[in-house]
């Protein structure tokens, strides 16, 4: 029996001792933190909850006065951090392995903070600050939005959490009612749709449609597809197609009517190491004007582009090269006819505005202001120049002029021309949620002196020719606090006989004169991406830099920069 008792007793202090000793080994970690805005201010009364891996909650507590959270006693593990409260869309910080003195600080961002993402060096493909423009772009260096099983956003910090196995896409859908002045391919009144759909966490696909009630036929479309590849040891890599068509019935020239013009841009976006990155692809289109493919009525061009990159530091250093252009858009939606190529007529010829740009920049970021110097070379055929006017019975008046019947807008095709030029810009940021931009330019315009004499319209368009000048532009933009009102303002002079830019391809310029883009939410669904809001866009508000001429027929016809634009309408988001 004794024997017996001496063995419990030790079998139990052996097993105290153990058990001790694994207590002791196993120490508890603090993770804590500051919760602030996008502008550095601490954010009172923020909840902040540690989740565990399998996703259910450890701990939750408030910020203080002072922004500042902390969460004690937490054993060893992997968990995630959540931040939510006020108007912020709630941020989701996962992967981290919490250790003893953590430190942790989070930034709360609202969908519009979310949209003002400006890379560190301009890129070759059109940027816009639409919800909508980004969809077909890398978006490496910045959160994930994603939308919860219950509907309502978050986002996702360090991107590591794929979509589940089964799991539903994500989709969203946007439709815009707008009326106002007639843009070229457009007409008074335009009703748009866009979808985004993410299928996966790497895959994403966008499509939008755009039709005039009033232009029977009248429509453009573009739909898009992004798929980010694997990493492998020398970086990652996503590849993006998109395909974009528009058909104006009235559009034409001479007796040739129907315009149909379709482009499809493929492009892959390497990231190479972490200091250089690279861009290569092309546009393949085809235009015709009528219904066949007869000599001067079609187009087929094969149109490539490229980019290389190296960042070093706040520094980044670009070489880029172009065969085309699109329009870029300032500060409005993003519109299938954008991606579309610049058409216009010659001798009685369809023929595409291209040629060879190459360009050598440099940026950098220094504190809250971003400096930019570009210096290029371009050689231009068959520039457009874009007017407006009521051409009379003519014999040669269609063979110059591209006649859009909807809009009332006319384009033609001015001389040939080679420049090199020097594009430099500063932008900054102000208080709140504002930005400026200077920028100013130097290199070879189209210029046009007007006259009242009367002419014929192929001299009229012969007289054109390039000629050094200048550009000088101020942006602002912004969102007004409280009322969640959006908004850019712009101005962009250059001599008033140039009928087009100077610095053309130059990516995220500013339009010509002045410029106000407006959105305002009427409703916005809390608990996700539902809304409303009104828009007002307005282009060259006081109708500036307008060339006129009188042809020896006793027509009108006004040649500018940029045509006078003035639309509003309706945005909604389901």
């Amino acid at each position: 029996m004794l024997v017996a008792f001496s063995t419990l007793a030790i079998l139990g202090c052996l097993s105290y001792s153990e058990a001790a000793f694994g207590a002791s080994t196993v120490t508890s970690g603090t993770v804590a933190g500051v919760v602030c805005d996008t502008a550095g201010t601490p954010q009172v009364g923020i909840a902040v909850e540690l989740l565990r891996g399998d996703s259910s909650l450890a701990a939750r507590v408030f910020t203080d006065g002072k922004g500042n959270y902390s969460i004690a006693s937490i054993l060893p593990g992997q968990y995630a951090l959540k931040a939510m409260g006020g108007s912020f869309i709630p941020t989701l910080k996962q992967n981290l392995r919490i250790r003893a003195n953590t430190i942790v600080n989070l930034t709360m961002e609202s969908l519009y903070d979310l949209m003002q993402f400006a890379p560190q060096m301009r890129r070759a493909r059109p940027r816009g600050d639409e919800d909508w423009a980004w969809t077909l772009r890398t978006a490496e260096s910045r959160p994930l939005l994603r939308w919860q099983e219950d509907g309502s956003p978050i986002l996702v910090w360090d991107g590591s959490a794929e979509t589940r196995r089964g799991a539903a896409s994500k989709r969203r859908v946007r439709v815009i009612t707008t009326a106002g002045d007639k843009r070229f391919g457009s007409g008074s009144q335009q009703i748009s749709m866009a979808m985004q759909e993410d299928t996966s966490a790497r895959r994403r696909i966008a499509l939008s449609a755009e039709a005039a009630p009033d232009a029977a036929g009248l429509m453009d479309a573009m739909l898009g597809f992004r798929q980010e590849m694997a990493n492998s040891g020398m970086g990652s890599s996503s590849v993006q197609t998109l395909a974009a068509v528009m058909v104006d019935p009235e559009a034409g020239s001479g007796s040739q009517q129907g315009l149909e013009a379709v482009a499809l841009r493929s492009w892959e976006s390497l990231q190479l190491l972490d200091s250089l990155e690279a861009e290569a692809g092309s546009d393949q289109v085809m235009a015709r004007v009528g219904d066949g493919f007869q000599s001067g009525s079609a187009v087929f061009a094969a149109l490539p582009f490229a980019s290389v990159t190296l960042h070093h530091g706040q520094g980044a250093l670009e070489y880029r090269v172009a065969t085309a252009r699109t329009a870029d858009p300032e500060g409005g939606e993003s519109l299938p006819g954008q991606w579309l190529p610049v058409l216009s007529e010659r001798n009685g010829a369809l023929v595409l505005e291209h040629g060879l740009h190459q360009e050598l920049g440099w940026s950098t970021s220094a504190g809250p202001a971003e400096v930019q110097l570009v210096f290029y070379g371009d050689t231009l055929e068959n520039p457009m120049i874009e007017g407006f006017g009521h051409l009379n019975a003519s014999a040669d008046a269609g063979q110059w002029m591209l006649v859009d019947g909807a809009s009332g807008l006319l384009r033609t095709a001015g001389p040939n021309y080679s420049t090199t030029g020097m594009l430099a810009s500063v932008e900054s940021r102000l208080p709140g949620h504002n930005r400026v931009k200077l920028s100013y330019a130097s290199g070879d315009a189209l210029v046009m002196q007007a006259t009242t004499k009367p002419e014929d319209v192929a001299t009229i368009v012969q007289g054109a020719h390039s000629r050094r000048a200048q550009m000088y532009s101020i942006a602002l933009s912004g969102t007004a606090e409280g009322t969640g009102t959006r908004w850019r303002a712009s101005y962009r002079w250059q001599p008033e006989s140039t009928v087009t830019q100077v610095a053309p391809f130059a990516v995220d310029a500013s339009e010509p004169y002045l410029n106000v883009y407006i959105r305002q939410p009427i409703w916005v669904n809390r608990q996700g991406p539902g809304g409303v809001e009104a828009q007002v866009d307005l282009r060259n508000l006081l109708a500036e830099g307008y060339q006129p001429f009188l042809t020896s027929d006793g027509s009108r016809l006004y040649f500018a920069q940029a045509q006078r634009c003035v639309r509003g309408g309706l945005a909604f988001t389901f």
